[in-house]
């Protein structure tokens, strides 16, 4: 399963090709990362695990995308991208979470604070703009078959 950022990418630059505009939820504030930038961190990670053995290392640990949004802000920003590599134009709503129902009940807020990481493992992620950017690049660059 793909990451759900890496997902979200996905299906925005595929709606963006069949619809003029998006309802996304605004209110809703989290930390988009992409699956490249967690593989990264996890090698990384692996690397010093692998030659360090000390306890402070174990224990649990948050990875996610620096900086914060909104899945609407998110989509607008996908989008900005999409309309400047092919020059279509499609607009973001904002909605509220509960006028778009799903099985699961999300959290408001699901940023995750990632310090410790940082301290202990020296692991920054990028921001959550600049790794989306070089998604959303690739997927519009590869074949539909391999979405």
């Amino acid at each position: 399963m793909l990451p759900p950022a890496t997902y979200t990418t996905c299906r925005d630059t595929i709606l963006a090709e069949t619809r003029e505009e998006l309802s996304v939820v605004s209110d809703q504030l989290g930390c988009p990362t992409s699956a490249n930038d967690i593989a990264e961190a996890v090698v990384k990670i692996a690397d010093r695990l692998a030659k360090d053995s000390s306890p402070d290392l174990r224990g649990v640990f948050h990875l996610a995308g620096s900086g914060e949004t909104n899945w609407a802000e998110f989509a607008r920003h996908i989008l900005s991208i999409f309309e400047e590599k092919t020059g279509r134009r499609v607009t973001v709503r904002d909605i509220a979470a509960a006028d778009y129902p799903t099985a699961a009940k999300r959290p408001a807020n699901s940023r995750l604070c990632c310090d410790k990481l940082k301290r202990l493992y020296g692991v920054s992620m990028p921001e959550w703009q600049v790794s989306t950017r070089d998604t959303v690049t690739k997927l519009l660059e590869e074949p539909k078959e391999a979405i």
